[in-house]
């Protein structure tokens, strides 16, 4: 590899180099590698600006590698409420009826249509934010030299705002991730709406002597009989999540809540490389065009590390008995298939966006462009819902 020319192999390597530099994936200083020393040898040679030293001044055609990002578990986002730093949520608890005193009345007394019965309500509290905020710095004049025009110094700079928005999206999005880890974390904590499918299978299907472990569900003879009775099971607890009683939610002494959650108000999120199995080797010989669930179901790549899909491992937010919010003790889980839950079960809200541009810095000829917002993330355990164990 020749140092003091640009071959088609070095340009290759730069370009490779430049994005690592920029996406943060590796430091600005140089390796100790042969190919290195003959990229920036080249580089040199061609001359670089000076703001980043990683862009090379034009030679030829120039690609912008950046496109939009959106956020996955964007059905979580609430509407944003703008003022005020606590939101709060009341509930009606059931009390018990009285006797009538319509159609047996007793002589010499009265009825007394104005006894007082005071509903007995609940209110839950949600607290507190947490700022997000990204700026780039945007250079006038500096950069021309490694571009062909001021439109394809445009085109730069647009693509400076994308990948602005695309960090935006994925950190909401992970912003929801946790949120919905937590929940889940919760849940587990309190051993509440937690479901061991396999266990409950094995029990239905008389095999509790020679249970069917996790690895011999995917054996081709057991997933189709397996994986009909799951999706049975999924819409059978969706059924029941629908009917109006304190099942599946954590109830606060003497505020007793009963809730329902109708198939439309259901949030369904399911571990994608299970669904994929199911759509593949069981959909097509079995379901054909038929949804697994009564209510909309969505694929989830992970549930907190993408090396462990199927894997939490938090220390969540927990609620007792008394309505008392504490921190809980951390719940290491595998083998989570999914989550079924109520729409206000759990949620995040943005509220105070806002993208503004600095005044303009005439002796450095540069501006910042800064994104600020306040990001809230709830879980309410009244709510309904339901832990889904592929164990």
């Amino acid at each position: 590899m020749s140092v003091n020319s640009l071959q088609i192999e070095d340009v290759y390597q730069i370009l490779n180099s430049i994005h690592s530099q920029a996406t943060g994936q590796t430091s600005l200083a140089p390796t100790n590698t042969y190919e290195f020393t003959s990229m920036a040898t080249t580089t040199l040679a061609a001359g670089v600006d000076t703001v980043y030293n990683a862009l090379m001044n034009t030679l030829g055609r120039t690609v912008f590698s950046v496109r939009p990002y959106e956020r996955k578990f964007a059905g979580l986002v609430q509407d944003s409420v703008q003022w005020g730093g606590i939101k709060r949520k009341i509930s009606y608890a059931d009390k018990p009826i009285g006797a009538e005193q319509a159609y047996h009345p007793v002589d010499g007394t009265s009825v007394d249509p104005w006894k007082i019965n005071k509903s007995n309500v609940l209110e839950m509290r949600y607290y507190g934010s947490a700022v997000y905020q990204d700026t780039v710095t945007i250079f006038k004049d500096q950069l021309m030299q490694s571009f062909e025009s001021p439109a394809q110094l445009g085109s730069f700079v647009s693509g400076q705002m994308t990948h602005m928005s695309n960090k935006w999206e994925q950190y909401l999005e992970n912003l929801n991730r946790a949120t919905l880890a937590n929940f889940i974390g919760a849940k587990i904590a309190a051993n509440n709406g937690v479901v061991h499918l396999l266990t409950e299978y094995n029990t239905q299907t008389g095999q509790t002597a020679n249970p069917l472990t996790a690895t011999d569900i995917w054996l081709p003879a057991n997933m189709p009989h397996f994986f009909r009775w799951l999706r049975a099971r999924v819409n059978t607890i969706g059924r029941r999540m629908a009917e109006r009683s304190g099942e599946y939610q954590v109830q606060v002494t003497g505020k007793e809540i009963m809730r329902h959650t109708p198939f439309a108000d259901q949030k369904i999120y399911l571990l994608a490389d299970v669904l994929d199995q199911i759509d593949t080797m069981v959909n097509t010989v079995t379901f054909h065009d038929e949804p697994l669930a009564y209510a909309d179901v969505e694929g989830v790549s992970f549930w907190q590390d993408i090396n462990t899909p199927d894997s939490i491992n938090v220390t969540p937010a927990v609620i007792n008995a008394a309505g008392v919010v504490s921190q809980g003790t951390a719940v290491n889980q595998a083998a989570i298939f999914g989550v079924m839950f109520d729409r206000d079960a759990l949620g995040t809200n943005v509220k105070l966006y806002d993208v503004a541009n600095s005044p303009y810095n005439q002796i450095g000829r540069y501006w910042n462009t800064t994104l600020t917002a306040n990001l809230q993330y709830t879980n309410d355990l009244t709510e309904k819902g339901v832990i889904l164990l592929l164990d």
